[in-house]
């Protein structure tokens, strides 16, 4: 993986505002070089006086006459500065209707404005400000006009077409313009550094339902303001307007409605977008009735502690029964977009909004997306001071949807929020006083050809949507890195239901990898309602760790979770379905589709090549009291039935891997409800130290039966070093343990104290059965394969056993009962091998025993095979020439099996595989694991075979010493040396 960090912005903030002084102050010293006048004019009629009648202790310049083509009027200036406590008044003289004012700058200076600009008589005209030299405005500006206003520093402004004609006003004098009554179409730049506009310390705020645009070469908004609402925006009842910032640091246009760039008059289109820095506690605040809209273009965005805001405060205006809504924030910039240290873009829907209607999102896009919070150690864990992307809805209108797309990296990192939510209160934290009833939107981050890094910084950074007092629904939260990976470092991708009574939406993951360390992927369903649950879907790796760094109460572990807490409801927890080449689950990790309340646990599928479970990680489906991770339950208990397990290994490896006490797939109940079932399928699984299967009950009636295991492996199944799987029932009250059937593939091996087993404690409950397959062997060496029943009603549960061949070494087969009756045990294989330390038995204390049943071919000849002569030939003897039976002498079989059977010859090497070869009195074969001989006719030795029926298969396993097995061939006179 390759993970690139950001260029940091560490200094951003210092770097901006060193420029920004910059440009103040060589603003001042230019106005102060020049002659007292600020303002004045060039042509087109353009009149500057001082009014006789200013506001007290200002001074006022009043402007009139101008040109006018139909309702638009131009004016022209040579100077346009506005000093602190002045006042540029465009004044309508003549009366007439207006619908825009058009303003240029020709003297080649920028403008700074320190007092007021306002328009007097002209209504809602609009007012547009040209200067390609450069806009500043200082402490203290501010708008008084009644329609939208402009500021731009392009060179020219091109109307829309009449008669396929369209107009053009240049700010240079000399170039020739073509004045038109059309609306503004777009802004055009000559120059291949277009001047910068800068707002220092200046609140700029238009009437409500109006807007505020600036258009230009870099934009910085530094300790200031721009509103579209007059008064406090969150409490007014009026119109919302729209913010516009567009940057661009090359010839080109700009389009008036959509901020898209253009081809110029000159055919120059723009191949580079500049930077807009909004810092220093600056705020833009397009809200009002029905949500407003800010639109943001550019080359770089920068949001360093400050705010961009479209709160809708109450339901928008309403025009042939169609209600007017904001369009959101949309920001979006060709490269890098950085949003730091506590930052917030937000909307908040407020209470009395109309119910059912989606009101405006959020959506950034850019190259690269960069999200710094300020570190968690700089934070106490109540701290608000999030950097934040929020959507929020406390009334019955919809909240929007907050979408990232980048075309490289998503970064998050330190304290970061993005989420939306319904019944939130405006804190951000906890629910809100009244009940919501609107959905929250959803939350997605794509990264088209990057990786989305989501990293901690001692406190959560999550993406989220959520519930908390509503009725209302929560979106869902995607995560799509189709050419990279999704790294998520202390860091969370959640979507739940807080006291909310809505339907869930669910969480999905793409991308080639997804890193989790100390992660959270969960879905939270304390609604009565089915959620979406969690859908994964890798094309190579999911790995899962822990990072015991992070402070608490964050766990140190990684979580991929759906729970269902509802007291009442019978919903159950999400879904949970992972596709990847290859999982990796270390240091305690938890995938987990569980309930705690009255609904069952999730379907839990995994599809994947390989797949591994150490250090106590778990996979695990059930009923439980307790929340191993965030969310609290409420105490009931839980009367669900556990949810399922299936786990396919279907790749070229196949293989399933369990390593480590605690780690394992665990589907258990300790309500009422039963458990659900684990279904593995593979080439090999392995599990191995302590590692588990384990489908239990501890619960609390009868009806809290075990659940089942299914295995189906098409190679080996080997338990090893204290290894199990369990069907157990461990309540007093609990019901019938689960089943397990385990068909091992080729061979299934259980050594050193491992087991395969089902219990009860329940007086009543009866005991699981088990069922085991194998093609070739299934070999048991110092450990357990059994079904316990210790209740006093209960019957014991059955063992089946059907491989090839049995090999039992120190080990138990059991079958008990202690008051029912005792299960039964069946052996169905051609060769049963059992040494004296093993125990195969079905009984019951005081009610009936079980049978045990070998239908094997095979007699093990352990313990009843006579003692070999103490004088015998010496091994180069017998071995010198092939015996040659007699012609009276009838054939027997000599049969040599397996890897880890006697050695070819006395004193030689085990073969591997093994040779066949043939006597003319003996034949050696390979078969399966042992030394057998197979008689003709019983005419050897009377010690030997008496007792052996005609036809039967004879296991030598206990012959000592193995070296000279040869020998017993000799009783019968072959014609061979002695």
């Amino acid at each position: 993986m390759a993970y690139s960090r950001s260029k940091s912005a560490i200094n951003v903030a210092q770097e901006t505002a060193l420029i920004a002084s910059a440009v103040f102050c060589a603003t001042v010293v230019a106005v102060s070089g020049r002659a007292e006048v600020p303002m004045t004019p060039s042509g087109l009629g353009t009149q500057v006086e001082l009014s006789p009648v200013p506001p007290s202790g200002k001074v006022q310049y009043d402007i009139s006459g101008g040109t006018r083509a139909g309702t638009n009027l131009f004016h022209s200036f040579g100077v346009f500065d506005v000093p602190i406590n002045n006042v540029a008044n465009f004044l309508n003289d003549s009366g007439l209707a207006t619908s825009n004012i058009l303003g240029r700058v020709t003297g080649g200076n920028p403008s700074s404005i320190f007092g007021t600009i306002q328009t007097t008589g002209f209504g809602n005209a609009n007012l547009f400000l040209m200067n390609p030299s450069g806009i500043v405005f200082g402490p203290n500006a501010s708008l008084n006009v009644a329609g939208s206003v402009t500021f731009t520093t392009a060179n020219y402004l091109r109307f829309s077409e009449i008669h396929g004609k369209a107009g053009v006003f240049h700010a240079n004098p000399t170039s020739a313009s073509l004045l038109s009554s059309a609306p503004i179409a777009a802004f055009g730049f000559l120059d291949n550094t277009p001047s910068a506009i800068a707002v220092h310390g200046s609140s700029l705020t238009t009437e409500p339902g109006q807007s505020i645009s600036l258009i230009g070469g870099d934009i910085t908004l530094d300790t200031g303001s721009l509103a579209t609402n007059l008064t406090t925006p969150t409490q007014s009842n009026a119109a919302a307007g729209q913010i516009n910032l567009a940057s661009v640091a090359s010839p080109g246009e700009i389009l008036a409605l959509t901020l898209a760039s253009a081809p110029n008059m000159n055919g120059q289109s723009s191949g580079a977008l500049g930077t807009i820095k909004v810092v220093n506690r600056s705020v833009i605040d397009a809200s009002g009735n029905g949500g407003g809209t800010v639109l943001i273009r550019g080359g770089k965005f920068l949001l360093d502690d400050s705010k961009v805001l479209a709160n809708v405060t109450n339901p928008g205006s309403v025009t042939q029964g169609v209600e007017s809504v904001g369009g959101g924030i949309d920001i979006a910039v060709r490269q890098d977009a950085t949003i730091q240290n506590g930052a917030l873009i937000g909307i908040n829907v407020a209470d009395g909004t109309t119910p059912g209607t989606t009101y405006g999102g959020v959506k950034l896009t850019g190259d690269r997306i960069i999200f710094l919070g300020i570190p968690g150690s700089a934070l106490n864990f109540n701290d608000l001071r999030f950097t934040k992307i929020n959507t929020n809805t406390v009334g019955g209108g919809h909240a929007g949807n907050v979408t990232l797309q980048a075309t490289n990296n998503i970064e998050l990192m330190n304290v970061v929020e993005l989420s939306s939510s319904s019944g939130q209160n405006t804190a951000g934290i906890g629910p809100s006083a009244t009940l919501a009833e609107g959905n929250a939107g959803n939350v997605g981050l794509t990264s088209l050809h990057g990786d989305i890094l989501i990293r901690n910084g001692g406190r959560a950074t999550e993406a989220a949507s959520q519930l908390w007092n509503s009725t209302g629904n929560t979106g869902k939260v995607t995560a799509s890195a189709p050419e990279g990976d999704i790294v998520l470092d202390g860091a969370s991708l959640v979507t739940g239901s807080f006291e909310g009574q809505g339907q869930v939406g669910p969480v999905e993951v793409t991308a080639k990898n997804l890193v989790m360390k100390a992660g959270l992927i969960g879905n939270e369903n304390l609604g009565p309602l089915k959620p979406g649950g969690i859908t994964i879907t890798l094309s190579d790796a999911l790995t899962m760790e822990a990072d015991f760094t992070v402070p608490a109460p964050i766990p140190s572990q990684s979580f991929i979770v759906t729970s269902a807490f509802h007291p009442t409801s019978t919903a159950p927890a999400g879904d949970i379905t992972i596709t990847a080449n290859n999982i990796s689950a270390t240091q305690g990790s938890l995938i987990s589709s569980e309930t705690f309340s009255s609904g069952p646990g999730g379907q839990l599928q995994i599809l994947t090549d390989t797949l591994q479970l150490t250090g106590g990680s778990q996979i695990k489906s059930g009923s439980t009291f307790a929340a191993p991770h965030l969310i609290a339950p409420r105490g009931n208990i839980p009367t669900g039935a556990g949810g399922d397990i299936q786990v396919r290994a279907s790749g070229p490896t196949g293989s399933l891997s369990i390593d480590g006490k605690g780690s394992g797939f665990f589907s258990n109940t300790q309500g009422t409800g039963t458990g659900g079932s684990i279904n593995l399928s593979a080439r090999t699984l392995a599990i191995q130290n302590g590692g588990t299967l384990s489908a239990a009950t501890s619960g609390t009636a009868s009806s809290a039966a075990g659940g089942s295991i299914i295995v189906n492996v098409t190679d080996q199944v080997r338990l090893t070093n204290s290894a199990s799987i369990t069907a157990n029932s461990t309540g007093s009250t609990a019901g019938n343990a689960g089943n397990i059937s385990l068909d091992a593939g080729q061979q299934l091996d259980v050594t050193n104290s491992s087991s395969i087993t089902t219990s009860t404690e329940s007086p009543q409950a009866n005991g699981g059965n088990i069922a085991i397959r194998a093609i070739d062997r299934i070999q048991v060496v110092d450990s357990t394969v059994s079904t316990s029943v210790l209740g006093a009603e209960g019957s014991g549960g059955n063992i089946f056993i059907d491989p090839n061949v049995v090999v039992l070494q120190g080990s138990n087969v059991t079958a008990k009962a202690v008051g029912g009756a005792g299960g039964n045990v069946t052996f169905i294989t051609p060769l049963f091998l059992a040494d004296p330390a093993s125990l195969v038995s079905a009984s019951s204390e005081r009610g009936p025993s079980g049978t045990v049943t070998i239908q094997s071919p095979t007699s093990n000849l352990s313990g009843a095979v006579g003692q070999l002569t103490a004088k015998t030939s010496p091994p180069q003897v017998l071995l010198q020439n092939r015996c040659v039976a007699k012609t009276s002498s009838e054939q027997s079989s000599f049969i040599l099996a397996g890897r880890d059977a006697l050695p070819a010859d006395p004193g030689g090497w085990l073969s591997s595989p093994v040779a066949t070869e043939h006597w003319t009195g003996e034949d050696v074969e390979e078969h399966a694991s042992g030394l057998m001989v197979r008689r003709i006719k019983p005419n050897q030795s009377p010690a030997l075979f008496a007792s052996k029926s005609e036809g039967e298969i004879l296991s030598l396993r206990g012959l000592t010493p193995p070296g000279f097995l040869v020998h017993m061939f000799t009783t019968v006179p072959t014609g061979c040396p002695s």
